[in-house]
């Protein structure tokens, strides 16, 4: 019985310890000086560059005039939607084959790309 009193006391000291350890380690961190927010890479990552232009370009943000762009509609397709990121848009395109989404840059009018949606076959 004297055994199991002794082990109570030890693990009680143990949890005073502990919680005691705790709080000195919370508050130690709310007074640590941030040195940077800034990540250094150690290695470039693909595109990086392309995104932080991107993030850098707001809503607010003028571009520059870039004419008239043309997008080939298929027949009987119509636009749904339209949203711009950046120097780019994005066209939502409904027709009868189906939807598909045209990146077109905003810098030089080109076709980025586009995304078919199609029923499966």
């Amino acid at each position: 019985m004297r055994a199991i009193k002794i082990l109570v006391a030890f693990m009680g000291v143990l949890i005073i310890a502990g919680v005691a350890l705790v709080g000195y380690g919370v508050s130690r961190q709310d007074n640590a000086v941030i040195v940077s927010d800034d990540a250094k890479l150690s290695a470039p990552i693909a595109g990086l560059a392309e995104l932080q232009a991107t993030r850098a370009m707001t809503v607010g943000d003028q571009l520059a005039p870039f004419g008239t762009i043309d997008v080939k509609l298929a027949p009987g397709e119509t636009l749904v939607d339209f949203a711009r990121n950046g120097a780019e848009a994005t066209l939502r395109l409904e027709g009868r084959h189906g939807s598909r989404l045209v990146i077109v840059s905003l810098r030089d009018g080109s076709v980025l790309g586009q995304i078919r949606m199609v029923d499966p076959q």
